[in-house]
């Protein structure tokens, strides 16, 4: 595990350090407009092109320089870090604890990044503390799960990855609250086949999905996608 970890460490800092530690890298403003695509508005109100890491273009617009590198990363401040883990009553894991001790407060990982420990972060509600102590307010079934899963990552629409902290293998969860209807909200938060190594792994190559409940044709119930589903294409890689 610690060579495993060693590994996915070294392979995220690689991201860090070369600015590209998110899955969608903004274009340089009022360039490459033409044709579809996803676009953002720029802080000085011109359009840009969004540009997937995982793209087969993405190498060749960097080196053209079409594709700048993110702003660099501030790690996490020891306070914020032992005030979290205080609260917790537990220490991060030490991969995590490790990113963002070395490489940053949040910003990196999938969809809009992982939030920040001592200052909120962009599209994020709150710090990582605030997101988990508002669990403590969810629905029954969820609450008994609230105090052990630590919110690591917002994919929008309510769409969350968690990972265990009750679990020393630090196993990843996720929330799909759209997926069913009020009688099964048991269902809707899952455990799913990845352990945080293997999700940050995942990431870094650019294999990772957006956890997804859907409704098995087989036996008519829910159950988690798995990478065949998203080879179908009927769901959107992220």
């Amino acid at each position: 595990m610690l060579h495993e970890d060693e590994g996915v460490f070294r392979a995220v800092q690689k991201l860090v350090l070369a600015g590209e530690y998110r899955d969608e890298l903004p274009g340089r403003p009022g360039e490459d407009l033409a044709g579809g695509g996803a676009f953002e508005r720029a802080p000085d109100g011109r359009m840009r092109r969004l540009h997937w890491r995982g793209d087969p273009g993405f190498r060749a617009g960097r080196r053209a320089g079409r594709i700048p590198a993110l702003p660099p990363l501030t790690p996490a401040p020891a306070a914020a870090v032992a005030e979290l883990e205080s609260v917790l009553g537990r220490p991060l894991p030490a991969l995590l604890r490790r990113c963002y001790r070395e490489l940053g407060d949040g910003g990196f990982g999938p969809a809009y990044g992982l939030p920040g420990l001592a200052g909120r972060r962009p599209f994020h509600p709150g710090t990582m503390l605030e997101s988990y102590l508002a669990q403590r307010k969810w629905p029954q079934p969820w609450r008994e799960r609230a105090e052990a899963l630590l919110p690591l990552c917002d994919w929008g629409c309510g769409v969350q990855s968690f990972v265990d902290l009750s679990d020393p293998a630090a196993p990843m969860w996720a929330l799909d609250p759209h997926a069913g209807t009020a009688g099964q909200l048991g269902l809707l938060l899952f455990r799913q086949p990845l352990t945080l190594a293997e999700w940050l792994a995942r990431w870094v190559a650019t294999d990772l999905h957006q956890p997804a409940l859907i409704r098995d044709d087989r036996t008519g119930r829910l159950r988690p996608a798995v990478d065949a589903d998203y080879e179908k294409g009927w769901l959107q890689v992220a």
